[in-house]
This record gives structure tokens, C-alpha cells and sequence, in this order.
């Protein structure tokens, strides 16, 4: 009974001493944003199932899923499908913990909230994906209207009458591969959408068809934005 004992007192200090570290790093963040007046802070979590990553997105409010047309990226769903449950559950135990409900940073009380997919990183033909990227990305938005959102509404980590915001089956926007100017961008630490003809270093028809894959870009970042803001002042 005292070996028991012993581990009981062992686990109950070692919560103790982590008490903190769920809600630390959204009180950071919420500290930033008061500090600079930030409206929205956006996180690019690592491809991963980590408890680094659960604890991030649990503390989030809401989180996109982003997605590749290709066999990988399915399977990726539907290894969400069983994750965000489990993840679910877990940090419902820890807010109902009394260790952690007197923390100093407090986790944050709701689950995050999907606001939807974005299908990118395809080649476009014609102002829309090439067929075989089009056939993946109808079969991810069809895995993800079908089991993940189902999934998602049980344990209440989705917008309300998010259906009518989205395009396509949850998919916020679909973003091509704007191939060079990517590494334009980079090489000149510029946006894409204000990359100038110096920076690109193009002319003739060359330079008129990526000023028109520039300006696109413009426009599908500004819809995506524009259509971020709407869900999350809904």
C-alpha cells in the first residue's frame, strides 16, 4: 500500500509541476496580440500527431486543414478521423483536472473550431486543376464531408452552418502551384502578389503570363482571407 501511495504522490507532483504547459503558450500568444494589436495569429503546425501539435491546436480557436491532391494526404485524414477524438477527450480530462483548473495559465474552455480545407500545391490547366489532381481532390473532400465533419460535429470542434461558406464540401479554396514565383518571392523576401517585374526578372510573354499568375495569387489569397474573417465573425 505505501509503494502505491508513493506513486499516487509522484503523479500528483509531477501534475503539479506541469500544470502550466497546456495553457502557457495560448496565453503567450494572447499576450502578443493585445501587445500589437493583432486581430488574428496564424500557427504552421508541423505534419505530425505530436502532443506538441495536440496541445497547439487544442488551444486554438479554430484550424484549417490544409491539403495535397494525392494518396498521402488521404491517408492523412483518415488519421484524423481517430485523432481528433482522442485528443478531444484528453484535454477535456486535463480542463476537469483539478490540478489544471487552478493553473496559472488556463487552457482555453471550448474546443477549436474547423473552418475548412484548403486543396493546394496542383498543377491548374485552365484555370482549374489538371485531372488527376481534380479526381484526389474530389475524393478528399468527399473523405472529409463524409467521416471527418461527422466526426468533428460529435465532439463539437466545428463552426456552425459551415456548409454555406465553403465552395466545395469544406474546402475553403483551392490554391494552384505558382511554380517560379515562389522562389522569387523567397529570394527577395516579398509577396508574391507584390513581386514586380525587376524582382521577377521576365519580359515579353513571359513576363504578361506570370504578372497574370501574380495578380491571381492577389485575388485568391484576398477571397480566402475575406472569406476566413466572415466565418469567424459569424
Amino acid at each position: 500500500m505505501l509503494y502505491h501511495n508513493n506513486i499516487a504522490e509522484n503523479l500528483a507532483g509531477s501534475m503539479v509541476m506541469f500544470a502550466n504547459v497546456p495553457g502557457a503558450i495560448r496565453n503567450l500568444l494572447l499576450l502578443t496580440g493585445n501587445e500589437y494589436n493583432l486581430d488574428y495569429i496564424l500557427l504552421d503546425m508541423s505534419p505530425s500527431i505530436s502532443a506538441t501539435n495536440a496541445n497547439i491546436l487544442m488551444q486554438s480557436d479554430y484550424f484549417i486543414i490544409p491539403c495535397a491532391p494525392d494518396y498521402f494526404c488521404y491517408m492523412a485524414i483518415e488519421s484524423l478521423i481517430r485523432v481528433f477524438p482522442k485528443w478531444y477527450t484528453t484535454y477535456e480530462n486535463l480542463k476537469n483536472n483539478n490540478v489544471f483548473k487552478n493553473a496559472l495559465y488556463q487552457m482555453k474552455k471550448d474546443a477549436p473550431k474547423f473552418i475548412g480545407t484548403i486543396q493546394q500545391r496542383y498543377r491548374p490547366r485552365n484555370g482549374s486543376p489538371a485531372k488527376a489532381f481534380s479526381e484526389w481532390i474530389t475524393d478528399i473532400n468527399s473523405l472529409v464531408s463524409q467521416k471527418l465533419v461527422p466526426v468533428l460535429k460529435q465532439n463539437n470542434m466545428i463552426v456552425d452552418n459551415l456548409d454555406i461558406f465553403c465552395s466545395e464540401e469544406y474546402n475553403l479554396i483551392n490554391i494552384a502551384d505558382f511554380n517560379s514565383l515562389i522562389a522569387q518571392s523567397q529570394f527577395h523576401a516579398t509577396p508574391v502578389f507584390l513581386l514586380t517585374q525587376e524582382q521577377i526578372e521576365r519580359s515579353g510573354k513571359v513576363w504578361d503570363n506570370m504578372k497574370k499568375s501574380r495578380d491571381d495569387f492577389n485575388d485568391t489569397f484576398t477571397e480566402f482571407a475575406n472569406r476566413i474573417i466572415e466565418i469567424t465573425n459569424q
